[in-house]
């Protein structure tokens, strides 16, 4: 008698295992889906979180830039912090439950700085760590939902293209280095002279355009042209002594019926001036500065304003509506030597200078007086470009992000 055998890997048996197979394909797809959705959403917020503590880290070293105090700072990091999770598309970040650090040093490469200086090169690091995200699915893998990000500002490298320039030529001074200035000293910047040749301190105004508009407007801080080291500037005639002080005086909120707006050309944060001003001799080279306002019975000077800006408000020189620093002018610093006089000239770009403005600017040709800036080390202009040596050194600078030193990511 034939028996029929039937085989155990018939597909009537391996029906079970199929269905086996397919339900752990399916779960192990679903939860790669699942994880996926955590992690494109925690990348997502890395670069939302990335993107502000730069901007915070860069707002407070502005702030640190332009004088402000170290409080300043700090309260522009956590400002910008705040904005932050304000701004559209942002509407799911909250720092409320995070750790907010903001740290200070004069080395971009060290934090914490124990031998930190304000009066240094100020460079800011500020850190968000255990920022929570919404769990979706991950918790399933018992993995912790929370991203952390730093980032470190501070000044750049002396410039080597200026933008935000004073367009005016100033000779280079009699002493060492490129500019020929020394820190802390008070120079008289006269208006070049028509068939006189341009000596130290002298300036002329760059060809930007010869009417009295452009001129003020230029002079109070429109100038949108940018100049580089080692190029060459053209120089215009004329003094007109009248619009460049109505425009330098905008510093000082005296518009001197220049007809330029406040809300164009912000004074600056402080206006005060020394009890006694400088004055230009008639030999043309001799100033009497007998003012003993300053810190210790000095000269009043730059030190001094930023003490007294810091300080606002608490005095009738502060502005509530003033700009920081408005006071310091950027301008290129040129070889004279080829200079014949106060027409049209030519010259070579040296270096960059930075100087505080005093006091006022003489606005008609009677006061025989020029316009007098204290010369100091460095200042902060928004645009420009810089090269290769690295650190800061004389002259107009930037403000940059920085590798943290702290940071494996950054």
């Amino acid at each position: 008698m034939c028996r029929r055998r039937f085989n155990s890997k018939s597909p009537i048996k391996q029906k079970g295992l199929v269905l086996v197979l397919v339900t752990a394909a399916m779960l192990s797809l679903v939860g790669v889906a699942a994880f996926s959705v955590d992690v494109n959403h925690a990348l997502m917020n890395q670069t939302r979180l990335q993107n502000s503590v730069d901007a915070a880290a860069l707002a407070a070293a502005v702030v640190a830039a332009n004088g402000g105090t170290i409080d300043n700072a700090t309260a522009a990091a956590n400002s910008t912090l705040t904005g932050m999770a304000g701004a559209t598309g942002n509407t799911e970040m909250d720092f409320s439950s995070s750790t907010i650090s903001v740290q200070f040093s004069n080395d971009p490469d060290t934090f914490p700085d124990g031998s930190f200086t304000a009066d240094g090169d100020v460079f800011v690091r500020v850190a968000v760590s255990s920022y929570e995200l919404t769990d979706f699915f991950i918790d399933v893998f018992g993995i912790d939902k929370a991203i952390a990000s730093s980032a470190v500002a501070g000044p750049s490298a002396s410039l080597e293209v200026v933008c935000n320039l004073v367009p005016m030529a100033v000779c280079t001074g009699p002493g060492g280095g490129a500019s020929g200035y020394t820190v802390g000293d008070l120079y008289a910047l006269k208006l070049g002279e028509n068939g006189v040749n341009m000596g130290p301190g002298n300036f002329q105004l760059l060809d930007f355009g010869s009417g009295a508009d452009q001129v003020r407007q230029a002079l109070a801080g429109n100038y949108n042209d940018c100049e580089s080291l080692g190029d060459t500037v053209t120089t215009q005639p004329g003094n007109q002594i009248g619009p460049v002080g109505q425009g330098l005086n905008t510093r000082f909120d005296q518009y001197g019926g220049g007809g330029l707006s406040a809300d164009d050309y912000p004074s600056d944060v402080y206006v005060g001036e020394p009890a006694d001003i400088a004055v230009l001799e008639a030999d043309g080279v001799t100033i009497t500065y007998s003012d003993t306002s300053g810190s210790g019975g000095e000269a009043w000077g730059y030190s001094d304003y930023e003490t007294a800006a810091a300080a606002c408000p608490g005095s009738a020189d502060c502005r509530s509506d003033g700009d920081s620093n408005r006071r310091v002018i950027q301008v290129p610093i040129v070889d004279c030597g080829s200079s014949d006089g106060g027409g049209v000239n030519t010259l070579t770009v040296e270096a960059f200078g930075c100087f505080f403005l005093v006091q006022q600017a003489p606005t008609t040709n009677g006061s025989k007086q020029p316009v007098f800036g204290e010369y100091i080390e460095e200042c902060y202009v928004p645009n420009g470009s810089f090269g290769n040596g690295g650190g800061t050194g004389e002259g107009p600078f930037r403000v940059v992000l920085y590798d943290d030193p702290l940071s494996e990511s950054s």
